[in-house]
């Protein structure tokens, strides 16, 4: 009986032991159910993709955000592998970074995921490796980056954008302030808005007022300038009145840039359809040229493919437009000045002949008269007298009259010969620049027709031009020879040249040629891209000079 009630006092004892001790556990494993709840509840409405694999890449959970990223079901996406839904990752690559990562410690990665759709999503990566029940597993929390890397890229392209928007209209005022010749001025800006708007050819349209229509005044064709004979490509010599052109009339209207994106089918071409596909013209954006809100113009960009057009890059185009119509205000009122200064000059001159050379020949009539008097009345000696009187009246007149020549001549040429004054030009066009310009001289120095050293100093001029605001040259060499049957003008710079075979020049060459023209010479010009650039000009003397004016 004893030992009986002591086996039940024992087995009371330890029943009254574990309950204690069950007592004891029951918050731990009710605070393990409670975090796991938690843990889990965080997992299923978690905002970001979570995925978990293990360590040789079998998905083995996911959460609905991850389904609602990657557009995959639960149970497909357990049936992936990672490699299967990352693009800018390979497997080997994957499985190296898994099992070199230290357990609880996160690494950050960047990934590209291909959804079910195809379409891809960048997310920031965090990825746990967690040891658990003797198996390691990866932890993959994403999140989705999609909206602001499309955001961060758009706004890089606008940086890039408003940098080459400065840049353009950067250039585009340093033509103004340096260039003194309009269409080259113009020239410069319809090259930039060529190169901005990716375009095949740009086109510059004056309204002429004396038949109501727009004329082509200056084509650009791949980032060069095409000289007016040279551009019946363009086909279309003018456009149609601006009231008879739905385009037309749309600018008027609108006074606003206008995007044709589909020539073939934009019923405002349909006059010109034809011809814009033939030459490969895919797209055209029409710019008007405003003064005072008044169109008395447009800026034509023609495009070979179709593409869409930028909001900066449409006020890129409306802000170029803009600096070449007050280009064109500028050179109006420059031609205004130039025509009332030609008007002064005439007047005077007709004043300094009417006081000088109407009045010497009135007095040498004159004494031309009275000689025949004395003559006829048998007064030799009177006669003599007059015809003296005559012929001093005739030299002073002559006299008169080649200074009213001298007074038109270029000022750089009034003070000396033509060499000096080419020295003279050379010394004041490069004083403060980098480049190094020398002048030599060979023959046996001789004056030339005024015309002719005019046309030579121009020449020259233009060239040296070039060379400071084009070539990047160090060196610039500038010979006059005056041969025995000839006279040469020889200019060379060690520019970065161009291909001469595709490039006319502009209209700074094509005067350079018409003044050569205009003399019976002949102009060569040699230059190749990186080798520099030689212009010889050659005037044959053989006796053939036009007589010099008085």
């Amino acid at each position: 009986m004893k030992s009986g009630s002591k086996r039940i006092e024992r087995t009371a004892s330890a029943q009254e032991m574990l309950r204690r001790a069950a007592a004891q556990s029951c918050p731990a494993f009710e605070e393990c159910h409670t975090r796991e709840a938690w843990l889990e509840l965080l997992f299923a409405h978690a905002a970001d993709a979570i995925l978990v694999h293990e360590l040789e890449g079998r998905f083995v959970e996911a959460n609905p955000a991850a389904s609602e990223m990657l557009g995959y079901t639960h149970d497909e996406l357990l049936a992936l592998r990672p490699w299967d839904v990352a693009t800018n990752v390979a497997r080997e690559e994957m499985l190296a970074l898994w099992h070199g990562l230290q357990r609880g410690v996160p690494v950050r990665v960047h990934r590209a995921y291909r959804c079910k759709d195809g379409k891809v999503v960048m997310a920031d990566v965090r990825l746990t490796r967690f040891g658990t029940t003797g198996q390691d597993l990866i932890v993959v929390a994403c999140h989705d980056v999609t909206e602001r890397k499309r955001l961060e890229d758009q706004l890089r392209a606008s940086e890039q954008l408003a940098r080459g928007q400065v840049e353009a209209l950067r250039q585009a005022l340093d033509a103004l302030a340096g260039e003194s010749a309009p269409d080259k001025l113009l020239g410069h800006v319809l090259c930039i808005m060529s190169r901005r708007l990716g375009a095949q050819s740009v086109g510059l349209w004056l309204k002429d007022e004396a038949v109501g229509v727009p004329v082509v005044h200056l084509p650009c064709e791949n980032d060069g300038l095409v000289a007016r004979r040279d551009a019946d490509h363009w086909a279309l010599d003018s456009l149609p009145g601006w009231q008879d052109d739905p385009l037309g009339e749309e600018i008027v209207r609108t006074r606003k840039p206008i995007l044709c994106d589909d020539v073939e089918h934009d019923p405002r071409l349909a006059s010109c359809c034809e011809t814009l596909l033939a030459q490969g013209i895919r797209m055209v954006l029409a710019v008007p040229l405003l003064v005072a809100g008044r169109v008395i113009g447009l800026i034509n960009v023609r495009c070979a493919t179709r593409r869409q057009y930028r909001a900066e890059e449409v006020e890129l185009a409306q802000a170029l437009a803009h600096q070449a119509t007050l280009a064109i205000q500028l050179t109006r009122l420059a031609e205004q000045n130039r025509q009332a200064a030609v008007l002064e000059e005439r007047n005077r001159l007709a004043r300094d002949i009417h006081d000088t050379l109407a009045q010497g020949f009135t007095g040498i009539i004159v004494q031309l008269e009275a000689a025949e008097d004395a003559l006829l009345k048998g007064e030799n000696r009177e006669a003599n007298r007059h015809l003296r009187r005559a012929g001093d009246l005739a030299r002073h007149s002559l006299g008169e009259a080649r200074r009213s020549v001298r007074a038109l001549r270029p000022k750089v040429l009034e003070a000396g010969s033509l060499p000096a004054a080419l020295d003279r030009l050379v010394k004041s066009m490069t004083s403060g620049t980098a480049l190094k310009a020398e002048l030599s001289l060979a023959g046996r120095r001789r004056p030339l027709p005024p015309e002719w050293e005019e046309n030579l100093l121009h020449i020259g001029q233009e060239a040296l031009t070039n060379t400071l605001q084009h070539a990047q040259a160090s060196h610039f060499h500038l010979r006059l020879v005056f041969g025995p049957e000839e006279v040469r003008l020889e200019l060379r710079d060690d520019g970065h040249g161009f291909d001469a075979r595709y490039r006319n020049g502009g209209f700074g060459l094509t005067g350079m040629r018409e003044r050569v023209a205009r003399m019976g010479g002949h102009l060569d010009i040699k230059s190749a891209v990186g080798q520099g650039t030689e212009i010889l000009v050659t005037v044959p003397e053989n006796g053939k000079f036009p007589e010099p004016p008085l």
